[in-house]
């Protein structure tokens, strides 16, 4: 059964004939019936279902952070949020096919935060013990405070960790404490970014290496 919601000018929900309607991202979806399909799925769709897979396991592991990384990017009011936004860069340019043409997220074309404003050009990662030093080239542009390093460490089969504000863009370095990380038994892949705190946005991360 269908609802009307809100009156005759409302969304309609639920089920009426052989259709459905639903509410997503704010907007009024009505979707038909699926057909059955009775030949067999190529090559071709088969290897993009294996992709869409990778991708949506990987995304789903990292959602806080691509939640967080892609917010600026997402329209208000469009069906595309913030996650879809980040799935979308994963399936398209950071997956690729190791030798058994098997699907695998390549951490050095990743893109955990997405914005409009200029990004590092450089920057260097180490680890002593439960230490990370983190050494970029700064940008004349960024002199003000409000300019913060965001960091993420993203583990590609294990957990992740997102740090925020960091550090000024201007200072060039900073140190942080991460306790335990000296003790696991995984690689952590380093991505750090812009964030203009004040106005809002962010820019496109970069690669740092892995520790």
């Amino acid at each position: 059964m269908a609802i009307l919601q809100n009156g005759p000018n409302g969304p309609i929900t639920g089920k009426f004939g052989s259709v459905s309607a639903y509410i997503l991202n704010g907007q009024n979806i009505v979707r038909g019936p699926k057909r059955k399909r009775t030949s067999p799925p190529s090559e071709s769709e088969l290897l993009n279902r294996k992709k869409q897979k990778v991708a949506g396991r990987f995304a789903g592991d990292n959602r806080g952070i691509l939640d967080f990384g892609y917010k600026f990017l997402a329209k208000k009011g469009s069906r595309i949020g913030a996650f879809q936004l980040a799935q979308r860069h994963i399936f398209k340019e950071a997956l690729e096919l190791d030798s058994e043409k098997n699907p695998f997220v390549n951490p050095e074309k990743l893109i955990v935060f997405a914005g409009q404003l200029t990004p590092l050009t450089s920057c260097e990662v180490s680890l002593h013990g439960d230490t990370i030093d983190l050494k970029w080239t700064p940008n004349d542009q960024y002199d003000a405070s409000t300019y913060k390093i965001n960091l993420a460490l993203v583990g590609l089969y294990g957990e992740s960790h997102l740090r925020t504000s960091i550090a000024e863009v201007r200072q060039g370095a900073c140190t942080l404490q991460f306790d335990g990380i000296s003790r696991k038994n995984h690689d952590y892949h380093i991505y750090v970014g812009i964030w203009d705190t004040l106005y809002g946005d962010f820019s496109n991360s970069i690669y740092c290496g892995v520790i």
